[in-house]
């Protein structure tokens, strides 16, 4: 299933669950947040997240959270709160699940989920695109 088919599922599932929905974010909203990302974080946005935020500016949905480019929780807002926490500061933080949080490096390649707490790896990624698809498919 590709991003876009597993995304128009889950927009499906939470407008039959009554769930806020959020709309795409405008192209002016990705480029304002790819040059926050870059600027206060050297972090590059992947293509990837920016098809995803193409769809819905953010989302919430059973537990997971991935940040939008305009709406809270926003991608630059939740990358400050991330890194007061010590060992944070060479990764972008795309959104959270209850135990997790979804990264890239700051290249925007090597996706994996850090545990919360103690940061250890839990879970890696061949790419952004698939650790999308594989987290919102398990919420189906």
């Amino acid at each position: 299933m590709t991003l876009g088919e597993v995304l128009a599922r889950v927009l499906a599932d939470q407008r039959r669950h009554g769930e806020l929905v959020r709309g795409p974010a405008g192209p002016g909203d990705v480029a304002a947040v790819r040059a926050a990302l870059s600027e206060e974080f050297g972090a590059d946005l992947p293509d990837a997240y920016t098809e995803f935020l193409q769809h819905g500016d953010g989302l919430d949905h059973d537990g997971l959270v991935l940040y939008g480019s305009a709406s809270e929780p926003g991608l630059v807002e939740m990358n400050r709160v991330w890194r007061e926490a010590p060992g944070r500061d060479d990764v972008l933080v795309l959104g959270d699940t209850d135990m997790d949080l979804l990264v890239v490096a700051l290249d925007g390649t090597a996706p994996r989920l850090l545990d919360k707490v103690g940061g250890d790896v839990v879970e890696t990624f061949p790419d952004v695109t698939m650790a999308l698809v594989e987290l919102l498919t398990a919420r189906l």
